[in-house]
């Protein structure tokens, strides 16, 4: 038989054991996103007193009028300053979370922009509240179509450059999470199954009936990694389903879930064999266990499971971009948050993720058969 046919076979026979076991699957994929989405998606409502740089530009009583009713609630504390380098600085330096720029045709009626708000991608947590309430305070003087929120890449001597918006005024929290959920649930399933699944064949000794049959023994790897690609889907839809009902959106729609399906096959392929590498060396499936959540749950948080890696420190962050997760989420986000996933992006994040996923299954092949000769 080839390797082919002979991987095809065995993913069959997995699938069959996922289909036996479907109910437990199925509520333990489901149990983690919940209890993380319910646990921290809130953590970002009840924000007060977020301080938020004002240019103004047009110095009229209209802007004035603007100005002060911005503080009208607890919610924001105005630090007015006199140029755009000046409260780039304090964005930069975390002084201020926010920039409003009031352009010199404040108030606009013919639904230019007027009004240009400018954050990082640190304040997940934030935006939901705060753009609303400067849109809603703009809307009273001029066109609603003249405000426009911006996502500020701090770049250090080029502060003023602003990239493509990330996090609209609909973005929360909980939308970011639940990108990062996702990739979290497909990762420890791989983590729980492939690896899992190997010992107990080797256990319950299937391995040696497996090698004494005509059949290529890098099928015996290959037929979990595609049985782990279709389960991707199922453990995806699963998350979806939770984070829509939860109140979370998909920015990019339906071809959106057409990237995050794609996104989560390979991940699943990288993670199923990195629990086959692992398995590969461990008899004991508590031990096994121990030590796949011992490296699934840094790598999740190093990806920007919880928090952007814009705000880990900077050995955090140089750890992140060897991290293939990090990938991952980052196609997850551009599609669920930004609404858009350019060629750039996408040439970047299924590279690496692809390269890594062949070095990895290979990798695996290699040391699940120098176990058995």
């Amino acid at each position: 038989m080839s390797l082919l046919s002979d991987s095809i076979a065995l993913y069959k026979r997995e699938m069959l054991i996922f289909r036996a076991n479907i109910r437990t699957n199925i509520i333990r994929s489901a149990i983690f996103p919940l209890f993380i989405i319910l646990l921290f998606g809130y953590l970002g409502s009840g924000v007060s007193n977020v301080p938020v740089a004002v240019v103004n530009y047009a110095n009229n009583p209209q802007s004035i009028q603007f100005i002060n009713s911005l503080e009208l609630q607890n919610l924001i504390v105005v630090q007015t300053v006199i140029s755009q380098d000046q409260a780039f600085d304090l964005l930069n330096s975390g002084q201020v979370n926010f920039v409003i720029v009031i352009l010199p045709n404040f108030p606009s009626s013919t639904g230019q922009t007027a009004i240009d708000v400018y954050y990082t991608n640190v304040q997940y947590t934030e935006t939901s509240e705060i753009l609303p309430v400067i849109q809603q305070r703009a809307a009273q003087l001029e066109s609603p179509q003249s405000f426009q929120s911006e996502f500020y890449e701090p770049t250090g001597s080029d502060a003023g450059v602003v990239s493509t918006p990330v996090n609209g005024a609909s973005g929360s929290y909980k939308t970011f999470l639940f990108s990062g959920v996702i990739g979290m649930v497909i990762v420890f399933s791989a983590l729980f199954g492939g690896g899992i699944s190997l010992i107990t064949d080797r256990l319950g000794g299937n391995i040696k009936s497996f090698l004494i049959t005509p059949i290529n023994k890098s099928a015996i790897i290959l037929g979990r990694v595609l049985s782990g690609m279709v389960q991707s889907t199922l453990f995806v839809v699963i998350v979806l389903i939770i984070g829509i009902a939860d109140g979370s959106t998909i920015a990019m729609g339906l071809i959106g879930l057409v990237w995050i399906f794609l996104l989560g096959a390979i991940l699943m392929v990288c993670f199923t064999s990195v629990s086959a590498i692992i398995a590969s060396r461990m008899k004991n499936i508590n031990a096994y266990a121990i030590f796949s959540q011992a490296v699934g749950l840094p790598l999740w948080f190093l990806s920007g499971g919880i928090i952007p890696v814009s705000s880990f420190p900077p050995v955090l962050q140089a750890i992140s971009v060897v991290n293939p997760m990090t990938y991952a989420l980052d196609g997850f986000r551009r599609v669920i948050l930004l609404g858009s996933y350019p060629i750039a992006n996408i040439a970047v994040d299924f590279g690496v993720l692809i390269a890594t996923a062949i070095v990895l299954t290979a990798l695996s092949i290699f040391l699940f058969k120098s176990t058995i000769d």
